[in-house]
């Protein structure tokens, strides 16, 4: 497999002098398996210029297998602008986990972004062939390689993928953070026994093997691209509970984990160059002192390409 990063920021793309080195657009990754396989996690804006590029590159457009991990805006936002969408015959599938399952589709939240009063071509007008299927946890195949999706705990459903090939594995997780009892004051203290204990049983136990079962979906896995929006000091004060991890908790999983090379994604929009350079090295300090090779642990950059 090869992968490519075409856009690493959380929330909103933020162009500018100060975001130069590491880029600005939002979520997208492209895995190109051996037997030609396309396959694109997230659509953030990033992939308009992965759009741009593949056009150029790959005539015909091989059939693009598109992979949400939720219908969070700057996880959606550069489908309208993806040139392959506007090829006629071009096959795009787009798959994905939909929140409100019961009364709405994926297709809904896409078509919803692309109605007329928020964009002037809808997603009927399209030249290429776009089918959406939406997911839950499951297990896939496209050509050589094979996709396991479970769910990620962020505000809405979400899910992180796992893609095998020759035995080779590669885990993106999305927005993700780490599980915990919501029934627990900030500060550490639970509150006194109360009607929830009733309605959910022992909620430490049921966190605890929420996060045990994250550790062996990542497990052993040889690049492993987390969420990592916040340091360790704004994840306590003020980000629990927003679905994204600080990197101490990303070092934490990859070391009982057993990764062998961590990427950390999702730069928080306020984070410069400067600023990712500064929390690389805190990361890698602390990697050591873990017994951790701080080599293998990088920060996801716009343009870089890697063989796994």
């Amino acid at each position: 497999m090869k992968v490519r990063f075409w856009g690493v920021r959380g929330s909103v793309p933020v162009p500018g002098a100060g975001t130069v080195r590491y880029g600005g657009n939002t979520s997208c990754i492209e895995v190109a398996g051996a037997g030609g396989e396309c396959i694109v996690l997230d659509a953030g804006t990033g992939l308009r210029v992965l759009g741009l590029d593949l056009v150029q590159r790959a005539k015909p457009l091989p059939t693009i297998h598109l992979f949400i991990s939720h219908t969070h805006w700057d996880h959606i936002q550069g489908f309208p602008f993806f040139a392959p969408c506007y090829v006629p015959g071009a096959a795009i599938r787009v798959k994905g986990p939909v929140h409100f399952a019961e009364t709405q589709s994926l297709q809904h939240a896409f078509d919803t972004q692309m109605r007329y009063e928020f964009f002037p071509i809808s997603n009927a007008q399209l030249g290429a062939k776009v089918s959406y299927e939406s997911l839950k946890e499951t297990s896939t195949e496209i050509g050589g390689l094979r996709i396991r999706a479970q769910f990620a705990n962020h505000p809405i459903l979400s899910l992180a993928y796992r893609l095998t090939e020759n035995g080779r594995s590669v885990v993106y997780t999305g927005d993700h953070e780490p599980y915990h009892n919501v029934f627990k004051d900030p500060g550490g203290a639970s509150r006194p026994p109360a009607e929830e204990d009733a309605l959910f049983g022992d909620v430490e136990q049921t966190v605890e093997d929420a996060n045990r079962r994250f550790l062996e979906f990542i497990r052993g896995a040889h690049v492993f691209v987390a969420d990592c929006q916040y340091t360790p000091d704004e994840y306590r004060a003020s980000k629990r509970g927003w679905g994204h991890s600080s990197w101490d908790y990303c070092l934490q999983s990859m070391k009982e984990a057993q990764v062998e090379h961590m990427i950390l994604t999702h730069h928080d929009p306020l984070r410069t160059d400067q600023a990712l350079d500064d929390m690389l090295a805190a990361v890698r300090a602390a990697a050591a002192k873990e017994g951790l090779n701080p080599d293998k642990i990088t920060l996801a950059r716009e343009g870089v390409e890697l063989e796994v």
